[in-house]
C-alpha cells in the first residue's frame, strides 16, 4: 500500500512539473519560431533540410496570407503547429525579417 501511495505522489509531482514547463514556453515571435519552426526553416531563417528560407516574407505575402499559410500548412509543412495567438506573433515577427 505504501508503494502505491508513493507511486501516486511521484506521478502527481511529475505531471505538475510537465504542465508547468509547458506554461513557461516562449511567448514571443522569435522564441516560438526557434522552438517550433527552426528545425525545418533554420535558426538563421535561411532554410534547412526540410523547409525553405523564410527571409523577406513581406515581399511575398501579406501578414494575413502568411498567417493563413502557417495555419493551414502548405506542401510538406503541416498546419496548426501553433495556436492562433502564437501564429500571429510568429507571422508578425517574420514580416520584419
Amino acid at each position: 500500500m505504501k508503494r502505491l501511495w508513493l507511486l501516486s505522489v511521484l506521478i502527481l509531482i511529475i505531471t505538475a512539473g510537465c504542465s508547468a514547463n509547458a506554461a513557461d514556453g516562449p511567448k514571443d515571435g522569435p522564441g516560438l519560431y526557434e522552438q517550433k519552426c527552426s528545425a525545418c526553416h533554420g535558426s538563421d531563417l535561411k532554410g534547412a533540410a526540410a523547409g525553405p528560407a523564410v527571409l523577406n516574407m513581406k515581399s511575398k505575402y501579406t501578414t494575413d496570407e502568411l498567417e493563413k499559410l502557417m495555419l493551414d500548412g502548405k506542401g510538406m509543412m503541416p498546419g496548426k503547429l501553433l495556436t492562433e495567438e502564437e501564429n500571429k506573433l510568429v507571422s508578425e515577427w517574420l514580416m520584419t525579417k
